[in-house]
């Protein structure tokens, strides 16, 4: 192999695994990104703390919220769970591309004892003056924590505690 053909296949070896090293990174840091629900309990409770705030705050079921957890997006596959259980919910990721959110929720699980009981902060913001171009800062509703036990094998919100 002449030196000229050689240092092609060099480059084009290089930019290969170049690419590979990149793909594979970007990978990493999208999944790290991503929260995905280690069991039916956690999408049980996230489900609850969700409906709960669509009552409390009178959102109307065609009002779509935003929603993240442990300031991660959801996996399309908790965002299918939770529109399966009738939550008009999609990634707080897909907000600054369409500003269709009216609302967001930010969710952080508080305790991991999720055989028993569960807390879940939460921080709730409306965002329709920004997405109509009125406001630049969003309008926090709501900010607390939400304490539920898990009896005979089902969940229920005990309680809220607002933060101070």
């Amino acid at each position: 192999m002449s030196h000229g053909r050689f240092s092609t296949a060099l480059a084009a070896a290089t930019i290969l695994v170049s690419s590979i090293f990149t793909s594979v990174a970007v990978a990493l840091i999208s999944d790290e990104k991503t929260y995905t629900p280690k069991s039916g309990d956690e999408i049980e409770v996230l489900s609850l703390v969700l409906s709960s705030e669509v009552l409390t705050n009178k959102w109307a079921k065609r009002d779509l919220v935003c929603f993240s957890v442990a300031e991660m997006d959801p996996s399309p596959n908790l965002v299918k769970a939770l529109r399966q259980r009738n939550l008009n919910v999609c990634s707080s990721a897909e907000w600054p591309k369409k500003f269709n959110c009216g609302f967001e929720v930010r969710m952080q699980f508080m305790s991991n004892n999720m055989s028993q009981s569960a807390r879940v902060h939460t921080k709730i913001q409306d965002l329709r003056d920004i997405n109509a171009g009125v406001g630049h800062i969003a309008v926090r509703l709501r900010d607390g924590e939400y304490v539920l036990r898990k009896i005979n094998g089902k969940w229920s919100i005990s309680e809220y505690l607002p933060s101070k």
